[in-house]
Protein backbone atom coordinates (compact mmCIF):
# COMPACT_ATOMS: atom_id res chain seq x y z
CA UNK A 1 0.00 0.00 0.00
CA UNK A 2 2.98 2.35 0.47
CA UNK A 3 3.81 1.86 -3.20
CA UNK A 4 0.40 3.28 -4.15
CA UNK A 5 1.01 6.45 -2.18
CA UNK A 6 4.17 7.43 -4.09
CA UNK A 7 3.29 10.09 -6.69
CA UNK A 8 6.44 9.54 -8.77
CA UNK A 9 5.49 6.10 -10.05
CA UNK A 10 5.23 5.64 -13.76
CA UNK A 11 1.63 5.94 -14.98
CA UNK A 12 1.86 2.57 -16.68
CA UNK A 13 2.54 0.79 -13.39
CA UNK A 14 -0.26 2.46 -11.44
CA UNK A 15 -3.15 0.38 -12.90
CA UNK A 16 -1.24 -2.84 -12.14
CA UNK A 17 -0.58 -1.81 -8.56
CA UNK A 18 -4.21 -0.74 -8.08
CA UNK A 19 -5.35 -4.10 -9.45
CA UNK A 20 -3.05 -5.94 -7.03
CA UNK A 21 -4.33 -3.88 -4.10
CA UNK A 22 -7.93 -4.59 -5.09
CA UNK A 23 -7.10 -8.30 -5.33
CA UNK A 24 -5.64 -8.25 -1.81
CA UNK A 25 -8.74 -6.51 -0.47
CA UNK A 26 -10.96 -9.07 -2.22
CA UNK A 27 -8.88 -11.94 -0.83
CA UNK A 28 -9.30 -10.70 2.71
CA UNK A 29 -13.03 -10.05 2.26
CA UNK A 30 -13.85 -13.38 0.59
CA UNK A 31 -11.42 -15.54 2.43
CA UNK A 32 -8.51 -17.51 1.21
CA UNK A 33 -10.50 -20.76 0.67
CA UNK A 34 -12.77 -19.19 -1.92
CA UNK A 35 -9.85 -18.00 -4.02
CA UNK A 36 -8.13 -21.36 -3.95
CA UNK A 37 -11.24 -23.38 -4.83
CA UNK A 38 -10.87 -25.38 -8.04
CA UNK A 39 -12.43 -23.74 -11.07
CA UNK A 40 -13.74 -25.27 -14.28
CA UNK A 41 -11.37 -24.83 -17.21
CA UNK A 42 -12.22 -21.92 -19.49
CA UNK A 43 -12.45 -24.06 -22.60
CA UNK A 44 -15.07 -26.35 -21.08
CA UNK A 45 -17.45 -23.40 -20.71
CA UNK A 46 -17.40 -22.65 -24.44
CA UNK A 47 -19.79 -24.44 -26.76
CA UNK A 48 -18.14 -26.37 -29.56
CA UNK A 49 -17.82 -24.36 -32.76
CA UNK A 50 -19.82 -25.62 -35.69
CA UNK A 51 -18.43 -25.26 -39.17
CA UNK A 52 -20.44 -25.52 -42.35
CA UNK A 53 -19.92 -28.83 -44.07
CA UNK A 54 -19.76 -26.91 -47.32
CA UNK A 55 -19.09 -23.18 -47.03
CA UNK A 56 -20.13 -22.67 -50.65
CA UNK A 57 -23.54 -24.20 -49.98
CA UNK A 58 -23.98 -22.07 -46.87
CA UNK A 59 -23.04 -18.92 -48.80
CA UNK A 60 -25.30 -19.89 -51.67
CA UNK A 61 -28.23 -20.38 -49.31
CA UNK A 62 -27.54 -17.04 -47.65
CA UNK A 63 -27.46 -15.30 -51.06
CA UNK A 64 -30.70 -17.02 -52.10
CA UNK A 65 -32.35 -15.76 -48.90
CA UNK A 66 -31.17 -12.24 -49.70
CA UNK A 67 -32.57 -12.54 -53.22
CA UNK A 68 -35.97 -13.72 -51.90
CA UNK A 69 -36.14 -10.78 -49.48
CA UNK A 70 -35.12 -8.43 -52.29
CA UNK A 71 -37.84 -9.71 -54.59
CA UNK A 72 -40.41 -9.20 -51.82
CA UNK A 73 -39.13 -5.66 -51.27
CA UNK A 74 -39.37 -4.98 -55.00
CA UNK A 75 -42.92 -6.33 -55.14
CA UNK A 76 -43.91 -4.06 -52.24
CA UNK A 77 -42.59 -0.98 -54.12
CA UNK A 78 -42.93 -2.24 -57.69
CA UNK A 79 -44.44 0.81 -59.37
CA UNK A 80 -41.96 3.37 -58.04
CA UNK A 81 -38.90 1.17 -58.51
CA UNK A 82 -39.91 0.00 -62.00
CA UNK A 83 -40.65 3.55 -63.17
CA UNK A 84 -37.24 4.83 -62.04
CA UNK A 85 -35.16 1.90 -63.27
CA UNK A 86 -37.06 1.48 -66.55
CA UNK A 87 -36.29 5.16 -67.24
CA UNK A 88 -32.59 4.47 -66.62
CA UNK A 89 -32.67 1.52 -69.03
CA UNK A 90 -34.45 3.60 -71.68
CA UNK A 91 -32.12 6.62 -71.39
CA UNK A 92 -28.79 4.74 -71.44
CA UNK A 93 -27.32 2.39 -74.01
CA UNK A 94 -25.57 0.20 -71.42
CA UNK A 95 -26.66 -0.27 -67.82
CA UNK A 96 -24.84 -2.61 -65.45
CA UNK A 97 -26.56 -3.80 -62.29
CA UNK A 98 -23.62 -4.82 -60.12
CA UNK A 99 -22.60 -5.37 -56.51
CA UNK A 100 -20.73 -2.20 -55.62
CA UNK A 101 -19.46 0.46 -57.99
CA UNK A 102 -16.99 0.29 -60.90
CA UNK A 103 -14.34 1.89 -58.66
CA UNK A 104 -15.08 -0.47 -55.75
CA UNK A 105 -16.79 -3.70 -56.84
CA UNK A 106 -18.00 -5.82 -53.92
CA UNK A 107 -17.91 -9.22 -55.60
CA UNK A 108 -15.51 -11.09 -57.81
CA UNK A 109 -18.13 -11.39 -60.56
CA UNK A 110 -18.73 -7.63 -60.58
CA UNK A 111 -14.99 -7.00 -60.63
CA UNK A 112 -14.60 -9.36 -63.60
CA UNK A 113 -17.42 -7.64 -65.52
CA UNK A 114 -15.76 -4.26 -65.00
CA UNK A 115 -12.43 -5.66 -66.23
CA UNK A 116 -14.10 -7.16 -69.33
CA UNK A 117 -15.99 -3.96 -70.19
CA UNK A 118 -12.84 -1.89 -69.65
CA UNK A 119 -10.70 -4.18 -71.78
CA UNK A 120 -13.32 -4.22 -74.54
CA UNK A 121 -13.60 -0.43 -74.20
CA UNK A 122 -17.37 -0.81 -73.96
CA UNK A 123 -18.06 2.66 -72.59
CA UNK A 124 -19.95 4.70 -71.57
CA UNK A 125 -22.17 2.70 -69.29
CA UNK A 126 -24.20 3.41 -66.19
CA UNK A 127 -23.71 1.24 -63.15
CA UNK A 128 -26.32 0.66 -60.47
CA UNK A 129 -25.35 -0.83 -57.11
CA UNK A 130 -27.82 -3.62 -56.31
CA UNK A 131 -26.68 -3.60 -52.69
CA UNK A 132 -27.73 0.02 -52.13
CA UNK A 133 -31.38 -1.02 -51.70
CA UNK A 134 -32.98 -4.49 -51.69
CA UNK A 135 -35.65 -3.46 -54.22
CA UNK A 136 -32.99 -2.81 -56.87
CA UNK A 137 -31.67 -6.37 -56.65
CA UNK A 138 -35.29 -7.58 -56.65
CA UNK A 139 -35.98 -5.57 -59.81
CA UNK A 140 -33.12 -7.00 -61.86
CA UNK A 141 -33.64 -10.56 -60.58
CA UNK A 142 -37.34 -10.38 -61.45
CA UNK A 143 -36.66 -8.88 -64.88
CA UNK A 144 -33.91 -11.36 -65.86
CA UNK A 145 -35.08 -14.46 -63.97
CA UNK A 146 -31.46 -14.97 -62.89
CA UNK A 147 -30.51 -14.87 -59.23
CA UNK A 148 -26.87 -13.89 -59.49
CA UNK A 149 -25.84 -10.31 -60.19
CA UNK A 150 -24.21 -8.64 -62.15
CA UNK A 151 -26.62 -8.13 -65.04
CA UNK A 152 -25.81 -6.09 -68.13
CA UNK A 153 -28.58 -4.44 -70.12
CA UNK A 154 -28.00 -3.06 -73.62
CA UNK A 155 -30.50 -0.83 -75.40
CA UNK A 156 -33.07 -1.37 -72.67
CA UNK A 157 -33.10 -5.17 -72.68
CA UNK A 158 -31.16 -7.82 -70.78
CA UNK A 159 -27.92 -8.70 -72.55
CA UNK A 160 -25.99 -11.04 -70.26
CA UNK A 161 -25.06 -11.99 -66.73
CA UNK A 162 -21.49 -12.78 -65.64
CA UNK A 163 -21.23 -16.18 -67.33
CA UNK A 164 -22.90 -15.01 -70.54
CA UNK A 165 -20.72 -11.92 -70.75
CA UNK A 166 -17.60 -13.99 -70.09
CA UNK A 167 -18.51 -16.29 -72.98
CA UNK A 168 -19.15 -13.31 -75.29
CA UNK A 169 -15.91 -11.68 -74.19
CA UNK A 170 -13.91 -14.87 -74.86
CA UNK A 171 -15.40 -15.24 -78.36
CA UNK A 172 -14.77 -11.56 -79.17
CA UNK A 173 -18.46 -10.77 -79.55
CA UNK A 174 -18.48 -8.17 -76.77
CA UNK A 175 -16.36 -5.52 -78.53
CA UNK A 176 -18.54 -5.79 -81.67
CA UNK A 177 -21.71 -4.98 -79.69
CA UNK A 178 -20.64 -1.53 -78.38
Amino acid sequence: SSALAKPCLCRALQPKLVARAMFRIAAVAIGRRALLAPRAPLLAAQAPRCFAASPLEATSKLYDDIVLKSVKEFQANQKAVSDDLDAELANNKMVLFMEGTPDAPKSEASHNIIKMLTQAQAVPFVSIDVLSHPAILGYTVTKTQRNRAPHLYMNGSFYADHDGLLAKFNTGELPKRR
